[in-house]
């Protein structure tokens, strides 16, 4: 049946996806979406939403609707979570991100076009820095303690490249729009390890590494003569970093903001990719490289948890 939603109701799942990232791709994509809620007992269902899919206009002021009474469901929920793990009283030092969900159910997406290039950014976080296109590795020390196994990872890869391996990216929507060769092969998605014998020594030294909270890991292709245009992955409170491990150098690079730089097998780069960035292949070869996307340390615990539920 179909309810309405309830301050105090605690959104569980949409579409079947638990996490708040994938809440929020689901939201990105679809124009219908399925609620699982948790009530207090005792209370009377709401009155029933019908949506007019008649016209365009509609469906968008429903979708906006729809946002605000989700925002208004989840924060209180978050709260509870984070007083309930972390202590009471915990729940008010997630202001930034209390901020940010009720921007998503404003609708309100941040933009920003400064001297390093254009933001865009649905689920924005303030105050993270630095706000650069690229960060410097050497910030990042266990960039270096990845770097160091880099050709063992390639020598592992090596034995993956069976085409069937390889998958469109999380959002494939998303990535028929802007690049529809580019595929990935994922070691660590959804909070999940994908295949510890097949990648017994990435999924190790990943493991390994000290001071950093991943969120996700995947080898990426690019197939030669390719490109991916200009998009922006929308969360600033993930950053991304790539180590480079088979390609032609010197004809690979990505521009992030109004910054391009080229890939070197065995390097790292870090990059924040809320700023609008592009990617392409000028070689006869495929570009291969291992994507870790992990969590910005200038996120509290805190806050991780209300936004990773």
């Amino acid at each position: 049946s179909t309810l309405a939603l309830r301050t105090g109701d605690v959104i569980t799942a949409v579409n079947g996806k638990t996490t708040f990232d994938t809440i929020l791709g689901e939201f990105r994509e679809c124009l219908s979406c399925t609620l699982r809620i948790l009530r207090r007992s005792g209370e009377e269902p709401g009155p029933v939403l019908r949506e007019d899919r008649s016209e365009a206009e509609k469906e968008a002021r429903a979708m906006e609707m729809r946002k605000a009474r989700v925002t208004a469901a989840l924060i209180p929920g978050l709260i509870k979570i984070v007083d309930s793990e972390f202590g009471q009283g915990a729940g008010g030092r997630i202001g930034r991100v209390v901020s940010m969900y009720e921007r998503i159910g404003r609708n309100e997406i941040f933009e920003e076009d400064g001297e390093h290039g254009k933001k865009y950014a649905p689920g924005y976080i303030e105050g993270l820095s630095p706000v650069l296109p690229f960060h410097r590795t050497q910030d990042y020390p266990w960039c270096a303690e990845l770097r160091c196994q880099w050709k063992s990872i390639r020598k592992e890869l090596r034995t993956c490249l069976d085409e069937k391996l390889w998958t469109p990216g999380a959002y494939e929507a998303s990535n028929e729009a802007y690049g529809k060769d580019w595929k990935i092969m994922g070691v660590l998605t959804e909070d999940r390890w994908q295949d510890e014998k097949r990648f017994k020594i990435t999924t190790a030294a990943m493991r390994s590494l000290k001071d950093v909270k991943l969120f996700e890991v995947f080898f990426a292709k690019m197939p030669a003569h390719t490109k991916i245009a200009p998009h922006s992955d929308n969360l600033s409170y993930i950053l991304t970093s790539h180590l480079a491990l088979e390609l032609e150098e010197g004809a690979c690079s990505i521009q992030v903001g109004n910054e391009e730089r080229y890939w070197k097998e065995g390097e790292m780069l870090v990059l924040d990719t809320t700023f609008i960035h592009s990617t392409k292949n000028e070689s006869s070869q495929p570009r291969y490289i291992l994507v870790v996307r992990f969590w910005h340390p200038g996120l509290t615990e805190e806050e991780r948890r209300a936004i990773h539920v």
